[in-house]
């Protein structure tokens, strides 16, 4: 029996199945399509018993259907029922065995199947038709059908492993060209150096690259070729074959034997004749899914380009063009960027899609539309100290020790009330001793009277009025131990409570006391503000100890005192409080907005980068 089956025939129907239950055998090109064949012709002669057999086994080019890849004999019987049961198996994914008919010999035909699994996954159906006489050998004819399963396995795993290879050369090949490419300093000499190796990698006699642009091609480098007149016939010629590739978006091979009938190469046909019959292959390059070009490549008729040779080239184009023409927008010049980049927002801006930037370009617009005539009330922010508005020094009238002290910074004091007592023994010792002396003055008086001594009398009166002064001087020291409070308010400097009985020089400050409610607020207004305030003009305090409560105020005095402070220039404005609180206190702290005008609310937001422009480009060309 011939066991050969030629793949690229179509076998004929088995004299048991009629013309429709015929199953064809495809002729798919395949590096293991011959194996599929000479592996169940083994497996046949393996098993004695055989009759007939069908392999079925999934393909590279369609994996989503089982298709025929081998009969045994060539026009084997039972095909109906071996491509039945082959369904069943691959339905069900395990092996089976079906009962056919009984010979008149008395053996018993027999279909058994077996599923072909790599990592869990169906990748062939083998069935067999078996004619036998007993179990052991059905069961034989099985064991032998699953040993022999492990050389589809085998084959699948070679194939994988040589596609594998495959990719893995087509891409060190890409990652080569996409390097020599990038190693160049511009787009012109990227581009050359391209299309050269590429015309030597492939042993091209040309490589064409061309820029697609306003709906045409135009060839810009050719290789082996740094010029080439713009108006020559091939240069047309090539420009009309990238076109056509271009305008069906595939790669376009001519002559093609499996050329589809839809294909159009009337361009390609005419570049093949003008060159004596050359191999053309033109593919079309894409950049983010959009064309910028297309290859053109020309060989000797007798090196036709092969289907791996095509996948190389469009890898390689996909892989590196993207970076070509990277370096193609960046070799611009600056004003043509400028103007390809306006183009591309504005068509973005106005053409279909991008929803969120045109929804963003409109409320901005509105926006800027909005503050543009928008009015607002223009507050200037400044930092504010709330002080006395009158404050009282009490000061040591003469130098002297503390005898008792009861108040401290911070307590609340009447009128009139004793806030500091000296030491006054001293001074009451003093007056006694002044005293004494009057006394006896005045007995010399009185004897100087009795003997009528006018001179003595005389120097008696001078030595009387000399005491009377050092009396009265004590009496009003005496009188001045006392501190007392000029006026109902608070101590708000001085604590004497660690000091009593120290000493003190006259003229040293021993306390600070200002009025109750009557406050004054020192505004610092930075230089460039100060034209804004003027007297009268109300505002809003905050204070930092009660952030809770606004005060209003009313601008009373601009000072021409100022301070330096973080680098800047500030001048102090006085202002009046408008309302009274028991919660203030002098020294506090916080932030006054002054109330300037109305204005519009972007000249408000934008002023100070408005002034700085102003004086920036007045110190440039003013």
């Amino acid at each position: 029996m011939d066991n050969s089956l030629d793949i690229s025939s179509t076998p004929t129907a088995s004299t048991a199945a009629t013309a429709e239950s015929s199953v064809e055998v495809l002729n798919y090109s395949h590096q293991g399509s011959n194996y599929y064949q000479d592996w169940l012709g083994q497996q046949c002669e393996l098993i004695n018993e055989a009759r007939s057999a069908l392999l079925l086994a999934l393909i590279e080019e369609d994996e989503s259907a089982f298709h025929p890849m081998a009969l045994w004999p060539q026009t084997p019987e039972f095909l109906d029922e071996l491509n039945g049961l082959a369904e069943e198996i691959i339905a069900s994914r395990t092996a089976l065995v079906t009962a056919l008919a009984t010979e008149t010999s008395g053996k018993e035909l027999f279909a058994i199947g077996y599923p072909v699994l790599s990592e869990a996954e169906l990748i062939a159906v083998a069935a067999i038709v078996v004619e036998i006489s007993s179990e052991q050998q059905l069961k034989r004819a099985m064991q032998l059908l699953e040993v022999g399963s492990a050389g589809l396995e085998v084959l699948k795993l070679r194939l994988e492993k040589q596609q594998q290879q495959a990719r893995d050369g087509c891409l060190e090949k890409s990652i080569d060209f996409l390097a020599s490419v990038q190693s160049e300093p511009d787009y012109a000499s990227s581009a050359m150096r391209l299309v050269t190796e590429l015309a030597v990698l492939l042993n091209c006699d040309r490589v064409s690259l061309g820029k697609y642009q306003k709906g045409h091609s135009k060839v810009l480098h050719l290789s082996h070729s740094t010029q080439f007149g713009k108006r020559m016939n091939l240069i047309r010629c090539i420009e009309e074959v990238m076109d056509e590739a271009i305008d069906q978006q595939q790669a376009v091979v001519y002559p093609n034997p499996d050329l589809d009938s839809s294909s159009v190469v009337i361009a390609h046909a005419r570049l093949s004749q003008q060159q004596g019959d050359a191999v053309v292959l033109s593919i079309p390059l894409y950049v983010n899914t959009e064309v910028v070009g297309a290859l053109t490549f020309e060989r000797n008729p007798d090196l036709p380009f092969t289907e791996q040779e095509i996948a190389l080239c469009e890898s390689i184009a996909a892989l590196v063009i993207p970076a070509l023409e990277d370096k193609r927008l960046n070799d611009r010049a600056l004003l043509l960027k400028a103007w390809d980049s306006g183009k591309t927002q504005l068509s973005r801006l106005f053409g279909a899609g991008f929803l969120g930037r045109k929804l963003l370009f409109i409320g901005t617009a509105l926006l800027i539309i909005f503050f543009s005539v928008a009015q607002g009330t223009y507050r200037l922010s400044a930092d504010a100290k709330l002080d006395s508005y009158i404050q009282r020094v009490i000061a040591a009238p003469y130098d002297g020790y503390i005898h008792s002290a009861i108040y401290r910074a911070g307590d609340l004091v009447k009128k009139d009330q004793l806030l500091v007592q000296l030491d006054d023994r001293d001074l009451h010792l003093e007056k006694l001793k002044w005293l004494s002396e009057k006394a006896k003055l005045n007995r010399q008086y009185q004897e100087a009277l009795a003997f009528h001594d006018r001179a003595k009398l005389n120097i008696i009166n001078a030595q009387k009025a000399q005491i009377e002064a050092q009396l009265e001087l004590v009496d009003s020291q005496l009188s001045r131990a006392k501190l007392l409070a000029p006026f109902e308010g608070r101590i708000v400097s001085g604590d004497l409570s660690q000091r009593l009985g120290g000493a003190v020089k006259k003229g040293e400050v021993l306390f600070e006391v200002s009025p109750l409610h009557f406050y004054r607020i020192n505004l610092s207004i930075k230089e460039s503000r100060i034209a804004d305030v003027s007297v009268g003009q109300e505002g809003v305090l905050h204070l930092s100890a009660l952030p809770e409560t606004p005060f209003d105020f009313v601008v009373t005095k601009i000072t021409p005192l100022t301070e330096a402070r973080d680098g800047a220039t500030f001048f102090v404005v006085e202002a009046s409080l408008q309302g009274q609180s028991l919660q203030l206190q002098p020294g506090m702290e916080g932030v006054g907005k002054i109330h300037i005008d109305e204005r519009n609310l972007l000249s408000i937001w934008t002023r100070e980068m408005q002034e700085w422009l102003r004086l920036k480009i007045w110190s440039w060309w003013g």
